[in-house]
């Protein structure tokens, strides 16, 4: 599936829509915007600030695999429960990470993440807030 492809058609397991754009939105400030995570990595809300650093509407981005747009970050190849103890990892020391990115027009670029898991209406989701590196 190409970035940018839309994603309307893709099955949407784990947290309700709902509850993953409240906490999206709730953890979006200033310079950083956030996507909230299932435990396999995909992605189930985006604020509009992932959206125009991705390239990718809403639409776009909402039941993708966030490896597709990150590269390294979910273990999708592996066992779904490898791919949430992976996330649960880096979740530990809230320090952060540098990672490629992939915009929906292919071009690479550098970003920054922190990931912490939350619980939301009695699910447990992954909140993965995200920045551009400071230029120096």
């Amino acid at each position: 599936m190409m970035i940018g492809q839309d994603s309307a058609s893709l099955p949407q397991t784990g947290p309700k829509r709902d509850t993953g754009h409240a906490a999206a939105s709730l953890a979006n400030s200033g310079e950083y915007d956030t996507l909230i995570l299932d435990g396999t990595g995909t992605i189930r809300s985006c604020g509009a600030a992932a959206e125009a650093m991705f390239g990718a509407g809403r639409i776009g981005m909402i039941g993708r695999q966030v490896s597709e747009f990150i590269a390294g970050l979910s273990r999708s190849e592996s066992s779904p429960s490898f791919s949430e103890r992976y996330l649960m990892y880096l979740c530990t020391d809230q320090v952060w990470r540098r990672f490629q990115a992939l915009d929906a027009d292919g071009t690479e670029f550098a970003v920054e993440l922190k990931l912490s898991r939350i619980k939301s209406d009695g699910q447990e989701v992954f909140a993965l807030t995200l920045r551009r590196p400071p230029t120096r």
